[in-house]
C-alpha cells in the first residue's frame, strides 16, 4: 500500500510539471530549501526567480576560520555573479537569484530554466554552504 502511495505521488508531480498554468515551485536540492517563480513582465517578456536560505554564519566562538571563510566566500562569488548572496542581520546567508528571458516560462520550460541556473550556481552554492551552520 505505502509504495502505491508513493507511485501514485510521483505521478502527481509529474502531471503537474506538464501544466502549461506552473510557474511557482518548492523544492529541496542538496539539503537547501528553494523557492522557485517565473514572472511576465508588461512587455511579455518574463524573468525566473530562485530564492534560498542556504545556512548561517558561525559566530566567532564556534568557528571563527570558518566565519571568515564564508564570509570572505561570499564578497569573492557576488563580484563574479553579480550579487546574488547576501548576508541578513540574523547571520543568515539568502541565495537569490533573477534569471531574464523572452517570455514567461511555465511547466517543464520552468524546470528546464531552474536546471541550468542551479547548473551554473552549483560549484558556488556548494562552497559556500560548506562554510555554514546549518539552518536545522
Amino acid at each position: 500500500m505505502k509504495l502505491q502511495e508513493t507511485l501514485a505521488k510521483v505521478q502527481g508531480h509529474l502531471e503537474r510539471l506538464d501544466d502549461p498554468t506552473f510557474d511557482k515551485l518548492d523544492f529541496e536540492w542538496e539539503g537547501i530549501q528553494f523557492h522557485a517563480s517565473a514572472e511576465e513582465k508588461p512587455d511579455g517578456s518574463g524573468s525566473v526567480r530562485l530564492n534560498a536560505t542556504l545556512g548561517r554564519l558561525y559566530f566567532t566562538v564556534e568557528d571563527a576560520a570558518q566565519r571568515t571563510m564564508a564570509i570572505e566566500r561570499v564578497y569573492a562569488t557576488n563580484r563574479g555573479i553579480d550579487g546574488a548572496y547576501l548576508i541578513n542581520k540574523k547571520g543568515e546567508v539568502l541565495f537569490n537569484s533573477v534569471t531574464l528571458t523572452d517570455k514567461q516560462l511555465t511547466g517543464s520550460q520552468l524546470m528546464g530554466a531552474l536546471t541550468l541556473i542551479l547548473l551554473e550556481s552549483e560549484t558556488h552554492l556548494r562552497a559556500l554552504r560548506s562554510h555554514l551552520k546549518p539552518l536545522h
